[in-house]
C-alpha cells in the first residue's frame, strides 16, 4: 500500500479484490469529501492540504474496493470566472494504480457532469507548471486555454482593510508558481 490511509471503500466488509490490469478496470464514482481528502493529503505532488469545505463535488476511482485515485471539485477560485463553472482543485492517484488512471478519471467525471449537470458549461483545471506537463489533460481532451506567469505574492502583512491575506498552507511555491488553464466544455 502506497499510503497509511485507508483506501478501502468498505474496510470492514471488502475482502481483498482484484488489482487492475488497467485504467479501464476502475470504476469512477462519486465519493465522500473526507475521504478524498484524506487520500489527497497522502498523494498529492503538490498541494496536499486542503480546506474542510465547501467541496460540491468528490469522486473516486475503484477497483475491488480500493481506491486508486480522487478528485475534489468547487466553483472556480479565481473571481473573474463564471461561478457556474466547475473547477477541479485537487486530482491525486497512488503510485501503484494503472497507467492512464489520472486521464480515465478526467473522461468519466466529465461524462457524468455533461449527464448530470450539463448547466455548469464548462470544466476548468491549473497545472502547475514547475512539477506537471499537462499530458493527462491532453490526453482527456482538454484544451490548454491561458497560461499565467510566475508569481510572488507578499502577503507577511494585512490587506488595506485591515484582514490578513490567505494562508499558504501548501506553500508559497505551490501558490505562486506559473499555471495553465485547462478547459472542457460541457
Amino acid at each position: 500500500m502506497s499510503c497509511l490511509v485507508e483506501r478501502r471503500a468498505y474496510p470492514l466488509f471488502d475482502e481483498d479484490g482484484p488489482v487492475p490490469a488497467s485504467a479501464r478496470d476502475l470504476v469512477i464514482e462519486q465519493c465522500p469529501v473526507e475521504h478524498a481528502r484524506d487520500l489527497v493529503a497522502a498523494w498529492h505532488s503538490r498541494m496536499p492540504v486542503t480546506q474542510v469545505s465547501p467541496w460540491q463535488y468528490a469522486f473516486a476511482a475503484r477497483c475491488g474496493g480500493t481506491t486508486y485515485g480522487v478528485a475534489l471539485w468547487h466553483n472556480p477560485s479565481a473571481r473573474m470566472l463564471p461561478s457556474h463553472w466547475l473547477e477541479l482543485r485537487r486530482l491525486a492517484v497512488a503510485d501503484d494504480a494503472p497507467h492512464c488512471t489520472a486521464s480515465r478519471m478526467l473522461g468519466q467525471m466529465a461524462r457524468w457532469f455533461r449527464r448530470h449537470v450539463p448547466e455548469r458549461e464548462r470544466l476548468i483545471s491549473y497545472q502547475d507548471v514547475a512539477v506537471h506537463q499537462g499530458t493527462i489533460y491532453a490526453a482527456a481532451g482538454w484544451t490548454a486555454a491561458h497560461t499565467t506567469p510566475a508569481r510572488k505574492r507578499d502577503r507577511s502583512s494585512r490587506r488595506p482593510g485591515g484582514r490578513l491575506y490567505r494562508w499558504d498552507a501548501n506553500g508559497a511555491d505551490a501558490h505562486s508558481s506559473a499555471k495553465v488553464r485547462w478547459e472542457m466544455e460541457l
